[in-house]
């Protein structure tokens, strides 16, 4: 793998000029991955003697281009003399520094820095999708951070701090992955703010999780297992068991993090394990250091496989355990609180069909309400926000159910609406007509801005509620009377319902697994 140091002496001032240019470009999200950097020996003689491609955000090849090439001509022209000049390519996204001419006398047979911008193409290749390949680049990235044992950098002044290409192919030979490999190539051809993110998020969990002999897997190996493992526990479960509905409540971990080594014993067992409590205690003495309370006298190696749930990062990452092993028995602690007053100011009469659940100040601690389903069906779900990802969603009948088990043990007030059809929002049919009605009432109730109350508007609030497609009053009247069955219910009521709906949303109920979350 090429580095700065390996850049020839009679090049290198050059090339530092170069990455200067690369790192004021002004591109959101500065390149600083060389998926490919190439050098020739000193006393070569071929044309190219430095190959360098930055990846750049598609759209903004040209003017990176454009830009490197303005200010490396400005610095010549201030009488510096790295290179004769430059010259960007008439109709590719490149240029070339031409450093010296192997003829002086003829000033032919130049030799020359050659920058490629390479557009991010997603790495749609091979088969994989866009989120597989960003959860293996994360696992490759992580591969590197523990193998050099300090943290990653992304300093685009600086190539030998940089992720190259030979790096990533030489990381993914220790990540397990699944029948579809992903390749280095895929990864780098990722918008560099996923390089960032990835940085970012190894170093982050290095500094959570110590140690060595680390392995990563995502698809194949202990992670079928696993899936297994869920799927056969599920088959055998009966509704008083609360098994989460599907892996992903359970347990929404994307990749996994296992001590080499223990593969085979952890495979072992998660074959014997019959249900879910044993399982979630298989989950919870792999996870932590110290030993816990067995239920059993099989052995499970002490912090040997870590799950771990990807989301999106901004500038900042937090890694969070959820679901902390041995939690008490007993209901936790209500943490979780319905703000009446934060739904009360999301709520709007016709610019959106979204009704806001609120937990919190803001649409970053709610959920959000809607129909997911487009303009032809009903697909009525609530989705827990986040600021920088949507942390989990669920169907309007299923949290329904959610609430009616709760309902079981500690019964609520009144319990939430039947969910209206989809049918009875089209204006011929028959209900249409108490669906308008109705929602008319619920927003003259609450009259949030941009409603007009009193009998004298109510003609021209209705035309407006008939004027909306079906989608939206299908959405509108289900948020609408689920925030209105809220609003009603006793305070504690409202809350532990809240609570109900977070805890299953965010994979935090009692029958869900320890996993990190990296968000």
């Amino acid at each position: 793998m090429a580095r700065e140091a390996d850049v020839s002496p009679q090049d290198k001032d050059a090339f530092e000029v170069l990455l200067e240019a690369i790192s004021k470009s002004g591109v959101e999200n500065t390149p600083f991955l060389f998926s490919q950097f190439d050098v020739e020996a000193q006393d070569s003689t071929k044309k190219v003697r430095v190959l360098l491609k930055v990846t750049v955000p598609k759209g903004d090849r040209i003017r990176a281009r454009d830009f490197v090439a303005d200010y490396l001509e400005n610095r010549l022209d201030q009488g510096q003399t790295f290179a004769r000049y430059v010259s960007p390519h008439p109709s590719k996204k490149e240029l070339d520094i031409i450093l010296r001419f192997n003829n002086e006398v003829t000033q032919t047979s130049p030799q020359v820095i050659r920058c490629l911008f390479k557009d991010p193409g997603g790495g749609s290749g091979g088969g994989s999708d866009k989120t597989t390949i960003q959860e293996v680049g994360q696992c490759a990235y992580l591969t590197l951070r523990y193998e050099k044992g300090k943290d990653l950098a992304c300093d685009a002044t600086d190539s030998s701090s940089c992720v190259t290409i030979p790096a990533l192919n030489d990381a993914l030979k220790d990540v397990e992955q699944g029948a579809k490999k992903v390749t280095a190539n895929q990864i780098s051809e990722l918008e560099p703010e996923w390089h960032h993110a990835f940085v970012l998020g190894a170093n982050t969990i290095a500094k959570e999780i110590k140690g060595s002999k680390w392995k990563f897997v995502r698809g194949g190996g202990i992670d079928d297992k696993i899936n297994k493992a869920y799927d056969r526990v599920k088959k055998a479960s009966v509704p008083g068991d609360n098994v989460p509905p599907n892996e992903d409540k359970w347990n929404p971990s994307d990749i996994w993090m296992v001590q080499s080594g223990t593969e085979g014993t952890l495979e072992a067992l998660l074959k014997v394990e019959g249900t879910i409590d044993c399982l979630n205690n298989f989950f919870d003495v792999a996870f932590v250091k110290e030993a816990l309370p067995s239920k059993s006298t099989k052995v499970v190696p002490k912090r040997s496989l870590i799950g771990i749930s990807l989301k999106k990062l901004g500038p900042t990452a937090s890694f969070k355990i959820m679901n902390p092993p041995n939690l008490p028995h007993t209901k936790k602690k209500e943490s979780m609180k319905y703000d009446k007053t934060a739904s009360k100011s999301l709520l709007t009469s016709f610019s959106s069909m979204d009704v806001y659940l609120c937990y919190g100040s803001g649409r970053n601690n709610s959920f959000q309400a809607r129909n997911f389903g487009g303009d032809s069906r009903g697909a009525w779900q609530l989705e827990l926000q986040g600021q920088y990802a949507k942390h989990g969603k669920g169907k309007g009948a299923v949290m329904r159910e959610v609430l009616l088990k709760a309902n079981k043990a500690n019964p609520f007030k009144s319990l939430p609406p039947d969910e209206v059809k989809f049918k009875d929002c089209i204006l011929d049919n028959t209900k249409s007509t108490k669906v308008v009605d109705d929602i008319y009432d619920l927003l003259d109730d609450y009259n949030p801005q941009g409603f007009d109350k009193g009998k004298a508007k109510e003609p021209n609030m209705k035309s407006k509620i008939k004027e909306k497609g079906t989608s939206w009053r299908f959405s509108k009247i289900n948020g609408l009377n689920f925030l209105y069955w809220l609003d009603h219910l006793p305070a504690d009521d409202a809350n532990r319902a809240m609570k109900e709906m977070y805890l299953y949303a965010s994979s935090q109920s009692e029958k869900s697994s320890v996993y990190y979350k990296l968000s």
